[in-house]
């Protein structure tokens, strides 16, 4: 018995013979016809293999491997993606761009094997309720862009990924700089005559700075997949990699899976330079002060270890007028990223309504700064009568007459007229 034959007896149901299927919704193993659920050990991880970090030097030379289950590959000539198949499964389009130039290759068994995967705990029905809510909640996009996503055509795919480990070491210098204000005279010219005016300006008094960390990094994902572009597979950030399984090729049982086309190598290239952006940004949240400049960051890696892991990713891939666009749906999480085309004329909508909203604001604002530069009318009131006092049938209360103020002795007499 052949090997490829050997491998497909592993994954016959015992009751029928038939084809058996990964089911997410069970964890396990299902006759395709029968619907019988296999055995646990039929998911049994392959001899040796367990989830654990592999030095990445051991890693660049360890000798290549298959990925241990008959799979056919289908090679896309517009992205560049391979991926792997059940065997007797046809498809004439790909599943990351859907581009209709694929064509049958011999599938190598010349490469690294998956030392772990997450398996699909999404269901196919799952993701595409998913995949229509992030649909429905789109801005600014094409009316007719439901109908050309075909909805009903996404497929589930084990996408290859590498992950690395490292203790990274950093010394970084720097020019940190404090705020500070001044008060600042200036003149302006105000109805023909120069006046003098103050105002309060923010400037920036800067020292040296310099200082170190060392951080440890774990599981940085680089993605191995042509098909899916770096871009998109950046957005996907709920992996939860401590989930990661030994791999077993059961899991792969009716589920399509890449082959990697970024090696080991390059992916390290990638995965380095995630993380020296990242110990940059840490570094820059060290130097402390209001601002900083002039940053320089050094640094030194040890205990580099990789994993080449599988994870579950429904792909959604359609063209719009010739341009193709996917929408990826976390096969773990049920998380939703993706690309789609925006309608111009929507657009230019929603910017016109903008401007004429802020032109009314502008009009509303300098009609009420006429308003309050105008004087405000005099207003005349009429004299009001002298109060009219009713005569009181009392007497009047005599005042006190005051006694006329005595001479002073100190007051010059003026002599009697003769």
């Amino acid at each position: 018995m052949t090997q490829a034959a050997a491998q497909a007896d592993q994954f016959r149901c015992d009751n029928c013979g038939g084809v058996l299927l990964y089911d997410p919704a069970q964890r396990g193993l299902r006759c395709k016809h029968c619907k019988a659920q296999a055995g646990p050990e039929r998911l049994a991880p392959m001899p040796g293999y367990q989830v654990h970090e592999v030095p990445l030097a051991q890693g660049l030379a360890r000798p290549p491997m298959g990925l241990g289950v008959a799979l056919e590959g289908l090679e896309c000539r517009e992205c560049g993606a391979t991926v792997n198949m059940q065997p007797g499964e046809r498809s004439t389009t790909c599943v990351y761009c859907a581009s209709p130039t694929v064509v049958t290759v011999q599938k190598s068994d010349q490469m690294i094997t998956p030392e772990s995967l997450i398996p699909f705990l999404l269901p196919e029905e799952k993701a595409v309720e998913n995949y229509k809510k992030w649909l429905g909640g789109l801005w600014f996009r094409p009316n007719d862009l439901s109908k050309l996503a075909r909805l009903e055509q996404v497929h589930g795919v084990y996408v290859p990924y590498w992950t690395f480990d490292a203790t990274v070491h950093s010394s970084w210098t720097a020019e940190r700089g404090h705020h500070y204000t001044e008060t600042e005279t200036y003149t302006e010219t105000e109805n023909g005559e120069t006046v003098t005016k103050t105002r309060e300006v923010q400037r920036t008094r800067w020292e040296p700075a310099w200082g170190s960390r060392t951080d440890h990094h774990d599981d940085v994902l680089v993605c191995a997949s042509k098909g899916v572009p770096e871009k998109l597979a950046d957005k996907l950030c709920t992996f939860a990699t401590g989930q990661l399984i030994p791999y077993s090729p059961g899991y792969l049982c009716g589920w399509r899976a890449e082959s990697y086309a970024i090696d080991l190598p390059s992916a390290w290239g990638r995965g380095r330079s995630k993380i020296d952006h990242i110990q940059e940004s840490r570094c820059a949240g060290d130097v402390g002060g209001d601002t900083h400049r002039s940053l320089s960051v050094s640094s030194s890696y040890k205990d580099e270890t990789f994993k080449h892991v599988l994870l579950p990713l429904f792909v959604a891939a359609y063209r719009y007028k010739d341009k193709p666009y996917q929408v990826l749906v976390n096969g773990q999480s049920g998380e939703v990223v993706g690309d789609a085309p925006y309608s111009v004329w929507k657009i230019l909508m929603a910017v016109a309504a903008v401007l004429l909203l802020i032109l009314g604001l502008v009009k509303l604002m300098e009609s009420g700064e006429r308003s309050m530069k105008q004087p405000l009318p005099r207003t005349h009131h009429a004299a009001s009568p002298p109060a009219t006092v009713a005569p009181s049938s009392r007497a009047p209360l005599a005042l006190p007459t005051a006694a006329p103020p005595r001479p002073s002795a100190s007051a010059p007499r003026t002599p009697p007229r003769r």
